[in-house]
Order: C-alpha cells, then sequence, then structure tokens
C-alpha cells in the first residue's frame, strides 16, 4: 500500500467524521434508539466512486466513528458502511454514480436491519413491535443520505480533472 493512498483514506474517514458532528436528530420518542442523518458516508462514497471499493470500504469505516459514538451507539455501524462503501465502489465500473451508491445502499440494507435487530432488540431490549418502525425508517433515512450524497458526486465526478486526481489515490 502507498503512503499516499493510506493518507488519503485518513483524511477522506476525519473529513467523514468532522460532517458527524453535524447531525440532524429525528425523534423517536422515549425509545433507546437514536435515529440521525449526516452525511458522513459522502467522503466513503466519493473514495468508492472515483478510487476504488476497498478504499471506499476503508473509509466508509472510518467516516462514521464519530456520528456512532455520539449519537448512534449501535457498534455495527461503521461495518455497514464499510459494506456500502465497498460495493459501491465495485459497481462503480460500470455504473453512474447515483446507480452504484443507491445499489451499494441495497447491499448494506441486509447488514443494517440484523445489526439493528441485533444491537436494539437483542443488546438493548427493544421490542420488536416498536423496533420494527424505526428499522424501517432508519433505512430509508439512509437511502436519502445516500441519494443526496449521489447527487453531489455526480456534479464532483463530472469534472474529468476530478475524475483523474481520484486515480492517483488507489491502493496498489
Amino acid at each position: 500500500m502507498r503512503a499516499r493512498s493510506l493518507a488519503f483514506i485518513a483524511l477522506m474517514g476525519a473529513l467523514g467524521n468532522v460532517f458527524g458532528f453535524f447531525p440532524i436528530t429525528i425523534p423517536t420518542g422515549n425509545i433507546p434508539v437514536n435515529v440521525v442523518v449526516n452525511f458522513s458516508q459522502l467522503p466513503a462514497l466519493l473514495t468508492a466512486v472515483g478510487v476504488g471499493p476497498m478504499e471506499g470500504g476503508f473509509v466508509g469505516l472510518l467516516s462514521t466513528l464519530v456520528s456512532t459514538i455520539l449519537y448512534i451507539g449501535n457498534p455495527f455501524v461503521p461495518l455497514g458502511n464499510f459494506i456500502l462503501g465497498f460495493a459501491a465502489g465495485y459497481l462503480a465500473k460500470k455504473r453512474r454514480p447515483i446507480v452504484c451508491c443507491l445499489l451499494g445502499e441495497v447491499a448494506e440494507t441486509p447488514f443494517l436491519w440484523l445489526s439493528m435487530i441485533v444491537w436494539s432488540g437483542m443488546v438493548m431490549g427493544v421490542t420488536y413491535e416498536v423496533l420494527l418502525p424505526i428499522i424501517v425508517t432508519v433505512n430509508l433515512k439512509a437511502f436519502v443520505e445516500v441519494l443526496a450524497d449521489s447527487l453531489v458526486i455526480e456534479l464532483l465526478l463530472s469534472r474529468e480533472d476530478m475524475r483523474k486526481s481520484l486515480t492517483l489515490f488507489r491502493l496498489e
């Protein structure tokens, strides 16, 4: 692995964490589960689409640490964002950013459901009658976040110089 690639991954992961400091909390009442909207996955998706799947996955893993610790609490969230970044990057070779990012979220969805059932249901003790609507809400908000992120990425990568610059950071 090249030092430049590792530095880029660390920088994009840090940027995602900065984005994580500015959440929009969706109220869930007295339920011990936080639903927050943030754009901490934007750097992971940009890296995935512009650089590659492994790089995007690593940025996804790193970029949600702050929002997970401060607001969400579910320790599985970074792994879900690894899946999102990796899948979007893998699919980016043949698809437009908006399509590969949304398909990346489709790939992450089973893990999202499983992690919320395990963490919120089994560990935190939230009943499944209460948990099911929360999972659906979280899943829908994840698609909205990814859609917004992918529109930004479409704009950024419409520039040839931006696409070319990102290729300099591939792990090899």
